[in-house]
């Protein structure tokens, strides 16, 4: 690890070692993101800096949900993509069927209406998945209704919103502000850092137990 950067604070500093710690790549895109914030990196393009930013960051709230080895909920097979991708092979071979008739109900096919059923429990699972994966994360009792997942959550999704580019180009005085992103950056340094903090208070306290085996043990073989 390189020496620490000196704009960094001690929240920062503390995340980013716990990340070099898990995966380096973490670690690695979350300074790059502190430093484009910070102007320690110089972008010519404002529009391509906040996608920097943007991507360094879902990035590190994706990623670092496995990279601290907490829980996660087993995924939907196959996934909800999948079976959108194969739709159009599925309807093909119903070419007179017609969702949009009129009436309180529409007929369809068994194997249309089996699609349709898993399709909708994938997209269910997906979306529950992500809020269990964060509460694994961030809570103590994997609360997944907790207001702190739903702070992450909103906070991963900005950052998504702003890695892509938009159908339109995006005039300067219309993208975040560095104190919007900031705000950002902030609800995961908060959530995370609690996280790493309690982790470190709990070895702490193992270690203190672990002495305190071994000296009254020796105290006993004396």
């Amino acid at each position: 690890m390189t020496e620490p950067d000196t704009f960094m604070d001690d929240r920062q500093l503390r995340i980013l070692a716990a990340l070099q710690d898990k995966r380096a790549e973490l670690a690695n895109f979350y300074r790059t993101a502190l430093r484009l914030l910070s102007g320690e990196i110089e972008v010519f393009d404002p529009r391509t800096r906040v996608a920097f930013i943007g991507h360094c960051m879902r990035e590190v709230m994706n990623r670092v949900l496995g990279a601290l080895g907490r829980p996660t909920a087993p995924r939907f097979k196959p996934s909800s993509g999948d079976q959108v991708k194969a739709l159009p092979d599925l309807l093909a071979r119903f070419p007179e069927l017609e969702l949009d008739g009129n009436g309180g109900s529409v007929p369809v096919p068994q194997e249309v209406a089996a699609a349709m059923d898993m399709l909708f429990k994938a997209a269910i699972h997906e979306k529950r998945r992500i809020r269990d994966d964060v509460a694994a994360l961030i809570t103590d009792d994997d609360n997944a209704s907790h207001v702190a997942v739903s702070q992450w959550i909103e906070s991963r999704g900005y950052f998504v919103k702003w890695a892509h580019l938009h159908e339109r180009d995006v005039a300067e005085a219309d993208l975040p502000s560095d104190d919007e992103m900031w705000e950002h950056v902030s609800v995961f340094e908060e959530l995370l850092d609690g996280v790493i903090t309690a982790f470190f208070a709990s070895l702490h306290s193992i270690d203190d137990l672990l002495s305190e085996i071994n000296a009254t043990e020796e105290g006993t073989d004396a």
